[in-house]
């Protein structure tokens, strides 16, 4: 199958991806009935909660690895094979971004615009 016969690809715009993120933090803080900023320590680099989000992208790259890329189903399609790839490898990527944050404990993002 080639790429064009794929079904097209879900795309989210910058600004969606933003809005939808910043919709999920608020979720969450509320969920835990504190502020976004107390949220933000509480998962901040050097954390517990920075080092559970390493562990569990760590065990869903893992996952993706070893579960999905030597799926026979999906090692026998050139394309979901690739898809598979990615998702391995962007769970690399943020564990890389993660793991350097963590381990330096670098605020990788400021607290909230006021």
């Amino acid at each position: 199958m080639s790429e064009s016969n794929l079904q097209p690809r879900v795309a989210f715009t910058a600004e969606e991806l933003e809005q939808h993120r910043l919709s999920e933090l608020a979720d969450a803080a509320d969920d835990r009935e504190i502020t976004i900023d107390e949220l933000r320590d509480q998962v901040a680099p050097g954390s517990f909660g920075c080092q559970e989000a390493l562990k569990l992208t760590s065990v869903f790259m893992d996952n993706v690895a070893r579960h999905l890329c030597e799926h026979p189903a999906v090692l026998a399609n050139h394309d979901w094979y690739r898809l598979a790839s990615e998702a391995q490898t962007a769970l690399f990527n943020l564990y890389q971004a993660i793991g350097d944050a963590h381990l330096n404990e670098e605020d990788p993002e400021p607290t909230t615009k006021s």
